[in-house]
């Protein structure tokens, strides 16, 4: 019971963050939203600090995971299938999950004190995801694919295009970001699928 009520506390103050931001959340909302008072929060919490750094490290471990979970049902023989496969994940959970909105407002709006903590989750994630397109990378490199791209260029262009995404669907309506992420694919896809000579 004792740990049903933390990871509730934890899902109630990832929607809230990312609703209202980090200072603009109090202890006592997340409790009366939770249905306990808020002297409750601290069986389980040291302070508000240290709840928003557990929020903010389940919400790396949750994108890694998927990432992860993407990667082991990736056919390696299709890498242009794979990179598409990438970049649908990153747009799904952008448009689906909670987490993303708590994403958008940190990356936008990061707290003073926990500028570090987000920068370092950033890159961990980065990192995850640059080893699954450096694996693609090196399976299209096998399909004559790629050749006009060198390794850092295919990671860099991929990560800018999903950061694009993600400022995009700050401002737009969902059908309207919708036709411009396809856009964006497919003027990506005939770039990155040239072969030499094309």
């Amino acid at each position: 019971m004792k740990n049903d009520n933390k990871q509730l506390i934890k899902d109630v103050a990832l929607d809230l963050f990312g609703l209202k931001g980090y200072e603009d959340t109090s202890l006592t909302e997340i409790a009366t939203a939770v249905g306990i008072k808020k002297p409750s929060i601290y069986n389980h919490f040291r302070s508000k600090e240290d709840l928003f750094m557990e929020v903010i490290e389940d919400l790396s471990v949750s994108e890694v995971s998927a990432y992860k979970s993407a990667e082991e049902k990736m056919n390696h023989s299709e890498p242009l299938r794979n990179i598409r496969m990438l970049f649908d994940l990153f747009c799904h959970r952008l448009m689906t999950t909670k987490e993303a909105l708590l994403w958008k407002r940190v990356t936008f709006f990061p707290p003073e004190a926990f500028k570090d903590l987000i920068q370092k989750q950033f890159i961990q994630f980065e990192m995850v995801t640059s080893a699954i397109l450096v694996s693609i990378y090196q399976e299209g490199l096998k399909h004559k694919l790629f050749s006009e791209i060198e390794e850092d260029e295919f990671i860099a262009s991929f990560l800018c295009l999903v950061d694009g995404v993600f400022l995009e669907h700050h401002y737009y309506t969902e059908e309207i970001f919708r036709q411009r992420i396809e856009s964006a694919w497919k003027v990506y896809e005939l770039g990155i699928s040239c072969r030499k000579g094309e």
